[in-house]
């Protein structure tokens, strides 16, 4: 009898520290900015006020991470991972996994809700997947593809082929590439401005040679429209009502230019910025060597506050 009892005790114990397993459940209802840290692979919620109220440690070597259209639903990727791991953010655990393969480094939810985009570097291919994460189609393009872009006015999507010098311009209707168009090496970083026709596109540079430039081709047709000088490494571009905002690897800066395209506001910010977005009004900055996130006024570029958070902020995902 005392061996039963010893043996229900350690089942109850065992069960006790994997249910511990489980994380911080956050709220449906709270609005959030998290960030994908990638050195420590966790995620750190932060509320509208500014502050961390959560933080996910997750033993998986993801790279980013996709919010799915209702709100709760997160998936995590990363180019070593085998599986797309799916979370409930309300109940605070592992709900799913998806046995989509190595490779993916970004993945994009389309306009309609239900179709999601994975972006498979290591084969060069777009995979289309539903809302279960089911294969639909597959369409090869570039090399080391990238960022993806969904155009609303014409029903594409660009690729952006980070190791390749072309875009390809994918059909969302016939699932094929319709076209491509030249451009710089070593492409990232990009602005879709349909009502302009524009894309620009930034980049880190291709061997010693840093990136000075960013490029302003056709959304249309892939023309090269204008090309602008620009602060070293152009790595993020972000527009709001204020202006249109450039963040610079190279120079750890954010630059804010106006409709002329000209430079008037700039500011030191973090170290090794890679990521930014628009939330509360503010532009945020995740600084991925300082291990902060900088919220930036979006008038004047100062920096209203600093927030702690993991380590190597990489991406940042938004709930408003």
């Amino acid at each position: 009898m005392k061996w039963g009892i010893g043996l229900f005790l350690a089942i109850v114990l065992l069960t006790g520290c994997n249910s511990g397993n489980a994380f911080t459940k956050i709220n449906k209802s709270q609005p959030f900015l998290a960030t994908v840290n990638i050195k420590d692979t966790s995620l750190t919620f932060i509320d509208e006020n500014y502050h961390a109220f959560a933080k996910w440690d997750i033993s998986e070597p993801f790279t980013g991470a996709l919010l799915l259209a209702d709100k709760d639903t997160i998936l995590l990727y990363g180019k070593e991972m085998e599986k797309v791991q799916v979370y409930s953010l309300s109940a605070g655990k592992l709900i799913n996994s998806w046995e989509i393969g190595k490779g993916i480094v970004n993945m994009q939810l389309l306009r309609d809700g239900k179709s999601i985009v994975a972006v498979n570097q290591s084969n060069h291919s777009i995979y289309f997947l539903n809302a279960d994460g089911e294969e639909q189609d597959i369409v090869k393009v570039g090399k080391s593809p990238l960022t993806v872009l969904q155009g609303e006015q014409a029903n594409r999507l660009y690729v952006i082929n980070f190791g390749d010098t072309k875009c390809s311009v994918i059909n969302l209707e016939t699932k094929k590439v319709d076209f491509e168009f030249p451009v710089h090496s070593s492409s990232t970083g990009t602005l879709l401005r349909e009502e302009k026709d524009e894309i620009w596109i930034g980049g880190h540079g291709d061997g010693d040679q840093v990136e000075e430039d960013l490029y302003i081709y056709s959304a249309k047709t892939g023309e090269l429209k204008k090309k602008l000088k620009a602060p070293t490494m152009p790595i993020k571009f972000l527009e709001n009502d204020e202006g249109i905002f450039v963040l610079s690897h190279g120079t750890s800066s954010l630059y804010k230019l106006n409709d002329q395209y000209e430079e008037v506001k700039s500011k030191v910010v973090g170290v090794n910025p890679f990521e930014m977005a628009n939330f509360n009004e503010d532009v945020v900055v995740a600084g991925y060597d300082s291990d902060e996130v900088y919220v930036m006024d979006a008038e004047t570029v100062d920096v209203k506050k600093t927030i702690k958070v993991g380590e190597g902020p990489f991406q940042l995902i938004l709930r408003e």
